[in-house]
Parts: C-alpha cells; structure tokens; sequence
C-alpha cells in the first residue's frame, strides 16, 4: 500500500518543484536583466553625451526603472579638463511608462525643487539660488511647467517649452562640442543688478527655444515690476518693465517713480556682443513738466550717456533722486522757474570710483529765475539766460547774463565749489542799498548810488586766492558822500565850501589784484569842480587799506586861489577798514590859510567806498571765521 501512495504524490511535488525552479529561473533574468537594462541605459547616457565632449558626474546616485534616477550635487562637465558648464545641488527624474507605452518613444519628467543652479562659461559662472523647476522631456519638445527661482533682489517664475530637432542626420557625422555662451544671461541679469537689502523685483512670462536649425532661435516676453529699489545708482519708489528677448535683440518698455518726478524710458539692444543699451524716453518731474532724452547705456564700463535731453522739466529736481549728481549740485541754490533747456554729452560714470559725472552742455532757451543762498541771505537772480557745462568737478558758466540787485550782470568763469576761475565778470549798474544784507548798514545818502564792476581772474572764498585786474564806476553819490571827495571838504573847507550838498560825484578806478591784495592805479573821484586822484593799495586779507590822493581844485567861483589858478590838495590814506584814516599832507598852489587844520579824519563813507566794490564780487571770506576775525 506504501508504494502506491508514493506514486500517486511524487508528480504533485515534482510539478512545484518545476515551477519554482523555473520562477527563479524567471527572477533570475527578471533581475539580471533589469540591471542589464540599467547598465544600459547609464552607458548609452555617458556615451551619447562623451560624443558632445561631455560627462556627468554627482556625489550619489540612484537609477531605477520603476524609481527613476535621483543625483546629488550632478554636475555636467566638458571633456577633457573636466571643466563644470552646468551644476546643480539635486536633480530627479522619472521615467514615464504609460507615455513610453502610447507614444513608442522616449519620455521624462525632471524634477528639481528649491537647489541651486550654477552656469559657467569662459567668462565665469552665473548662480540661481532656489531654483525650482518641473518640466517633462518629450522626443520632439520639452515642456517646461514651472522654472522658478531667484538671482539677487530679482525673482523669476516663467514657463515655456524647447523644441528639439526630429530629422535625422542623412549620414552619420561627428557632433560638435557642446558649448554654453551666458551673454544674454549676463546682459539681461546687468540690466536688473538692483542693490541688494530693498524690494524685490519679480519677472514672470514665458519663452520658447527651437533648435531644429543651425542656429538656435529662442524667444521671449517677460513683465517685471518692485517697490523700493535701486539700479545703478538710481533708487525708484515703484518700477515696472515689458520685454522682448530674442538670439538677435532686446526690446524693453518702462515706467519708473522716483521720491520726485517719474520717467518713461524705451530702450532696445541689437546683439549680444556687448553692444550698447539705446535709451529713449521722458523725465516727468511733480508739476508735470516733461524731458525727452536719447542716449545709450554701456554694461562693460557702466556708464550712462545721454546724448541729447530738452525740455522744461526741473531737472535740478529729478536729479536730486540720483546720489552721485545730487552731491555735485550747488546745495544753495533754489529755482523758481525752471528754463526750457538743451542739454547734450550728459554722462555718468557708475564704475569710477568714485562715481562721477560729466555735462557737455546745457544752453538756456527761455528765462530762469532762482534764489542763491550767499553768506546766509537769499540773491534773487532773474531772466537767467546763458549755458553751462561741468566736467572733472567743476561747473564752467559761459555767456550767463541776467538780472540782480537793481542791475544786471554777465559772467563767464569755471567754478569748483571755492573759487571762480578763468572768471569775465560784470556787474552792472547795481544799488547800493541791496547790498546792505551783505556788507552792513550803509550811509544813508550813499545808499542811492550805483555800482558798476568788471573783473578777469579768479575770485576765491577766501581772499589769498584772488588774483585779477578789474575796474569799478560808483555814480549818482551825493558829492559830500563820495569816498575822498568827502573827506577834501572837511580837510579844505576855505577852498570848497561853496560846493552844493546834493550835487553827485563818481568815482572810476582801475586795479590790480595779486592774492587778495588790489593795488589800485588810478584811481579817480570826480565832483563838480574837483578831481581827486588817489592810488594805493586795498589788502583783502588784512583788510586794511595804504594809499595817497590828491586833490585837483580848477576855477571855484569867489576863491582867490594864489599866485596861481590850481591848487593841488594832498592827503594820505591808510588804516583797517573799519578805522580808514585820511590825514592832510599838505597844499600846492594855495596859501597855507586854506588849511582847515592838520588832524586826521574817519569816514565811514571812505570804508565802505573801498570795502563793498569788493564785497559785491564775493571776495572777503565770511567774518563769522577765525581766521576772518583775527585778520580784522
């Protein structure tokens, strides 16, 4: 009965253990080839991109067919010098089956969630930080979801897709070297170097790259705006930009808000090979006044021209939104009406250091009027005309005329913030009396006058540096207020007392300035019937005045002038600008009896006739100074 028993069983576990065996057998290839399959893959992958001078690297891998392939740190290098082009901190890809399965081709999906994508090139490397991207590679496209990340103060978020070529080639052919060029990611990311620690600037949109030809055509349209920025030096209160980007030119269109006033600015770049940024567009400053400008922008130097900008917006204004001109901007200097101008060759230089600017011209078109701040009191100049240009920290004023102070006056001159320099002034028939907030209370009756100045050389804040030649005309002064004239009539009254009171005088001299000391030849003080002439010299520095006069007396009705019809009335000059002492030398061509007495005489007349020709050129240092102070 045993037997039996056996018999019927043993087919039972024969046939298990068939099956089992050929299930390892079917695992065993299952396995064997599944890794034969990986193998394959990895080596087609390495083969295929040793053929483009290429190779991948990672610090750990994984590859999977149902899993996918995850790399760390992988980095796409160019053989032989193993030289990075493309890394990134991790990358994961899956394989998609079902795709694979319906379409009979390739299919991938990438996956890369906040890492960091770093480009390199000859020039160097271009890094993203928080680079997050979803795309799926297809065998004729690759369709890009999702590309975010961030470079800086600028963050992007944009989709798009790749196209890549289907033909094949008609015969085989040794593919070239794969090479990456980062011009126009350079160029683009120099355009948006916002300074770091404000707002953001955000970009979104999309683009498109065909490689089916030769030459790779890409494509796209981007819109960018922020808060609170600075680029290049300019901070904005809000910024927004449309682009245009192309393999062959880029298009961009903008508005921007600053602290004061706005600008629209067009600007476009033909080529990548580091061709200047053409500028056009308006300044628009807070009364709604408007500029057009043209110019360029070059990345390499970073510097800004503008070739041409008219109009009649204030620029003063705007320009006080740009630290480096607002540090070149005379600080005591208010306008009130802006002019319509011309400017040309603005340029400024943002990569010296440090920053500079220069102005090739401005030219005046319609009237200005501003305020000066001079010596802490306000100079009201009005129907300002004239050009003005600025290079190498100086202003230089050419042709400017206008009016102040009663008169008018012209001045050509270099001015570097302390001294006119190369200066042709002329002040022209000015009142006395307006220049009272500057020198002090005047003489009552010399207040009426006029002051008529011209002046070559250089005027300087402080007096040493002043050196010139100049000749001044004081008239309309009350001939017993005339400076000398006054002083002739107290020392000889026997000889001049029958001169009127409220006749005039005028007083014409020439001088020499040599390092704030004026020598002064001639000088000549006119009444109606005598003539002083005096010569000397006025030191600014030590503000003291040396000089000798005398007085020419011709045919004074009712004197008897003997033994001849002239008399020559000498007197001597000298003293401290606030003590001038005239002190009579004697008389030629009189009886000694004309001789009042021989007693030195103080005239705040002859003060001020000496001090303020000067003080209206802006030549004495301000008094509130200790070295002014111990001058005096």
């Amino acid at each position: 009965m045993h037997p039996t028993i056996h018999a019927h069983v043993h087919p039972h576990r024969h046939r298990l253990r068939m099956a089992l065996i050929v299930l390892g057998v079917l695992v065993a290839l299952g396995f064997g080839g599944y890794h034969w399959l990986v193998a394959t893959a990895k080596s087609t992958l390495r083969q295929r991109l040793k053929e483009r001078g290429l190779d991948l690297t990672s610090s750990s891998e994984s590859w999977s067919l149902l899993g996918g392939i995850t790399l760390e740190n992988a980095a796409l290098r160019a053989l032989p010098d193993n030289a990075p082009l493309i890394e990134i901190s991790a990358l994961h890809v899956d394989i998609l089956w079902r795709e694979i399965w319906k379409t009979r081709s390739a299919a991938t999906r990438w996956h890369i969630t906040d890492g960091t994508l770093t480009l390199h090139d000859q020039e160097g490397a271009v890094s993203f930080e928080h680079f997050t991207t979803d795309l799926s590679v297809h065998e004729d496209k690759i369709e890009i979801s999702q590309l975010d990340t961030v470079h800086g103060p600028v963050s992007f978020a944009v989709t798009g897709q790749i196209i890549t070529a289907t033909a094949k080639p008609a015969a085989p052919h040794q593919e070239e070297a794969f090479k990456l060029s980062l011009k126009p990611v350079r160029s683009v990311l120099d355009m948006l170097s916002f300074k770091p620690g404000g707002g953001t600037f955000a970009i979104t949109g999309g683009f498109t790259v065909d490689l089916r030809s030769a030459a790779t055509q890409w494509t796209a349209k981007l819109h960018g705006g922020g808060a609170k920025l600075e680029l290049h030096g300019v901070p904005m209160k809000e910024a927004e930009v449309d682009a245009q980007i192309s393999q062959s030119d880029l298009k961009l269109s903008s508005k921007i808000a600053f602290a004061q006033g706005s600008a629209a600015v067009e600007a476009s770049l033909a080529g990548w090979a580091d061709q200047p940024l053409l500028l056009s567009g308006t300044l628009i400053d807070t009364a709604g006044r408007k500029d057009t400008f043209k110019g360029q922008r070059v990345g390499k130097t970073d510097t800004l021209t503008i070739s041409r900008l008219s109009g009649d917006a204030n620029l003063l204004e705007i320009a006080l939104n740009i630290p480096v001109l607002a540090a070149g901007l005379p600080k005591d200097v208010k306008v009130t009406t802006f002019p319509d101008i011309v400017a040309e060759d603005f340029v400024i230089h943002q990569g010296a250091q440090p920053p500079e600017w220069t102005l090739g011209s401005m030219q005046i078109r319609s009237a200005a009027a501003l305020i000066v701040t001079v010596r802490e009191h306000p100079l009201v100049i009005q129907h300002l005309q004239g050009s003005v240009s600025y290079n190498h920290r100086s202003w230089h004023l050419k042709g400017l005329k206008g009016n102040m102070l009663g008169g008018g006056f012209a001045l050509t001159a270099s001015y570097d913030g302390k001294k006119l320099s190369d200066a042709d002034v002329t002040l022209q028939a000015l009142h006395l009396d307006t220049l009272i907030p500057w020198v002090g209370k005047l003489s009552a009756k010399l207040e009426n006058a006029q002051l008529t100045l011209t002046y070559r050389g250089v005027i300087g804040d402080d007096p040493a540096t002043s050196t010139g030649s100049g000749t001044l005309d004081l008239v309309d002064a009350p001939v017993v207020h005339v400076p000398l004239l006054d002083q002739a009539y107290q020392l000889f009254p026997n000889i001049l007392h029958h001169e009127r009171p409220h006749d005039t005088g005028e007083v014409r001299a020439k001088f020499i300035m040599t390092q704030g000391v004026a020598m002064v030849e001639p000088m000549k003080v006119l009444g109606q019937s005598i003539v002083v002439t005096a010569r000397g010299k006025v030191d600014l520095n030590k503000r003291a005045v040396e000089g000798h006069g005398r007085a020419n007396v011709r045919g004074v009705v009712g004197v008897i002038i003997s033994p001849i019809s002239v008399a020559f009335l000498e007197m001597q000059v000298r003293g401290p600008f606030d003590h001038i002492k005239v002190a009579p030398l004697g008389v030629i061509g009189a009886a000694k009896s004309v001789l009042h007495n021989a007693v030195e005489l103080s005239s705040v007349v002859i003060r001020q006739g000496v001090s303020v020709p000067f003080e209206a050129l802006g030549m004495f240092r301000s008094r509130s100074t200790p070295r002014a102070k111990a001058a005096e």
